[in-house]
């Protein structure tokens, strides 16, 4: 009779994990040079994970409510504007840095073909987007402005993540990210006016259309 898992150790190997993943990487560490920096074994993390690739999406998992966290609110262009900048300085280099690294590791090998990573990363990034699409909507931009803005946004962040990482000119990456904040999430949009807020978007597709 196999014996029950002992889920605290999960969670400790989990968390170990985590720390030696975001200083090694995730594409050229395998198994057993993971266990090692871990001190444990090989044999040990199949068994409470089934694989490399199992143990990582735990640790992704295990830090979801970190890397998609639910978003603040905030009313003003000014609020958002700030909010933006403080977040870019948490994930590049506060407490976020190091879990950024590995979500970007798995984001890219996603796009391997029949990739374990690949649900995670879908449902990871619909749901960075729609916290994006929340906070524009919340200043009163248009749903449908703030869902494009928010996909834009996004996949222009994931570029200038990869360029901070690559580079050492850490000052122009923070100019290009202060720019796209500036030039593209808060670039003036017209709101749409109380009759048309108040019709849904079936209605004003069924809308008779007057040449």
């Amino acid at each position: 009779m196999p014996r029950p898992i002992d889920h605290a150790k999960r969670e400790q190997l989990v968390a170990h994990a985590t720390e030696v993943l975001a200083r090694t990487g995730i594409i050229d560490t395998s198994l057993r040079s993971l266990a090692a920096e871990m001190g444990t074994s090989a044999r040990m993390l199949v068994y409470y994970f089934g694989s490399k690739e199992q143990l990582i999406l735990a640790v992704m998992k295990g830090s979801q409510a970190q890397n998609v966290p639910e978003p603040v609110l905030y009313s003003t262009r000014e609020e958002l504007r700030q909010w933006c900048l403080d977040d870019w300085q948490h994930i590049t280099r506060g407490g976020g840095r190091s879990r950024l690294r590995i979500l970007e590791q798995v984001f890219g090998a996603a796009c391997g073909q029949n990739s374990p990573y690949a649900r995670y990363t879908a449902e990871t990034l619909a749901q960075l987007t729609h916290n994006a699409q929340r906070r524009m909507e919340a200043i009163g931009m248009p749903a449908a402005v703030a869902e494009t803005r928010a996909r834009l946004a996004l996949a222009a962040i994931q570029g200038l993540v990869i360029d901070f990482f690559t580079t050492t000119d850490h000052a122009r990456v923070d100019d290009t990210y202060r720019r796209m904040v500036d030039d593209l999430v808060l670039a003036p949009f017209e709101t749409e006016s109380p009759r048309l807020q108040r019709r849904s978007p079936a209605s004003r597709a069924a809308a008779p259309q007057h040449s």
